[in-house]
């Protein structure tokens, strides 16, 4: 679904489903920095959809069937998303020991035991550590992609889509129930394969839509769509409403399932489906203008680089704050003690600087990936002679 310029940058041919993911990642960013632009967040929460919806993307665009190699599937799934993500996470691993060395004089290493204390939160969590906590959903999505191509692979020839939505559905609901039951730390080592379950149902919806559900959703008129819009809108403020805690129409933190305080099994869900549904559809109707946007296309092309390194760079914004309240300024609220403690540090001085933030974690990566590409045709061409 994508087309290769001279360049070496991507230009994705299906504009619709481009918009989307940028959206998706533009609200994973906004909410690391508690919702600067807070996109409509009042009626359909970020936390209640967002994460399902790059589940449901990689769906509309998985092609397994009965007759897929598994072998050779493996290998293109570990070199798109294993290898990027260990390569992204061992440069921000660098980054954040030179940035300990610098506001806490701690000298870079890397213990043994701190190794195997990563590769742990790998397989449970899915993020060695904190500064690429937004990096576990590819541990989940490649997981769940296995896990599913295995399924069809298994069953291609008698799979029924609805059959397995609906079965899919169930053990989603089953999985929220574990989560709200179990043990935290039992819950710990059973995140991986509890969060596949959950995932499932998206990974599949985004198949059906493909196969069944576009061609009749795409003919809708303007009409239908706003009031399609409308009718989603206003079933989540009748569940705001009727549920004990607004907050129920979300859950809070997938990393660790956690958060899912509404008493109805089912509401994550439902959550899920009508964010999903109302922002596909806004896109449908609405994405046009921007669906021949150079900057849209790249943030599409790259949401990895903007999911993985985000809170890198908001950290390397605050050090820049540090320095600036050691040797120049005393910076206002600027809490030295909280930053040097913890990744997750805002300086909350005004809702301008949430702006900042925001920017920062879009722009940063994007632009350091346009360097790396530069760097990688530059070597390519000049030094060993590949033609691009």
């Amino acid at each position: 679904m994508a087309q290769q310029h001279q360049s070496g940058q991507r230009s994705k041919s299906n504009k619709k489903f481009m918009v989307l993911s940028a959206i998706g990642i533009f609200m994973v960013v906004d909410q690391h920095t508690f919702m600067a632009f807070d996109v409509l967040g009042n009626y359909i929460p970020y936390n209640s959809f967002f994460m399902p919806m790059f589940m449901f993307i990689s769906g509309y665009f998985n092609k397994v069937d009965a007759s897929t190699n598994l072998w050779e599937y493996l290998k293109k799934k570990v070199k798109t998303l294993l290898i990027p993500f260990f390569g992204i996470a061992a440069f921000a691993l660098l980054i954040e020991q030179l940035m300990d060395w610098y506001k806490n004089g701690v000298h870079p290493q890397m213990a043994v035991w701190y190794v195997k204390y990563m590769l742990t939160q790998v397989i449970t969590v899915g993020a060695p550590f904190p500064m690429v906590t937004p990096m576990w959903f590819v541990i989940s999505l490649f997981a769940t992609l296995m896990v599913y191509a295995v399924l069809k692979k298994l069953l291609g020839k008698i799979w029924n889509s609805y059959v397995a939505l609906a079965i899919f559905a169930c053990l989603n609901m089953l999985v929220v129930y574990l989560a709200r039951t179990m043990d935290p730390e039992v819950l710990t080592y059973y995140l991986l394969p509890l969060k596949v379950l959950f995932f499932l149902p998206f990974l599949e919806l985004g198949v059906l839509y493909r196969e069944r559900i576009e061609g009749v959703h795409e003919k809708l008129s303007g009409g239908w769509k706003i009031g399609l819009l409308a009718l989603l809108l206003f079933v989540n403020m009748i569940r705001t409403v009727a549920l004990p805690n607004a907050y129920d129409v979300a859950f809070d933190s997938i990393t660790d399932l956690s958060g899912f305080t509404s008493p109805f099994v089912v509401t994550p869900l439902i959550s899920s489906l009508i964010g999903i549904a109302f922002w596909l559809t806004l896109v449908d109707l609405i994405g046009k203008p921007v669906q021949e946007s150079k900057f849209v296309n790249y943030m599409s092309c790259n949401t990895f680089w903007i999911m993985g390194m985000h809170i890198m760079f908001f950290n390397l914004l605050n050090c820049v704050f540090l320095f600036v309240n050691n040797h120049l300024i005393t910076l206002q609220y600027f809490d030295v003690e909280y930053f040097l403690g913890s990744e997750w540090y805002y300086w909350e001085i005004g809702p301008n600087m949430k702006l900042a933030y925001v920017f920062v974690g879009v722009l940063a990566p994007l632009g350091l990936k346009w360097l790396w590409d530069k760097a990688v045709s530059f070597l390519k061409t000049r030094i060993f002679n590949v033609s691009a």
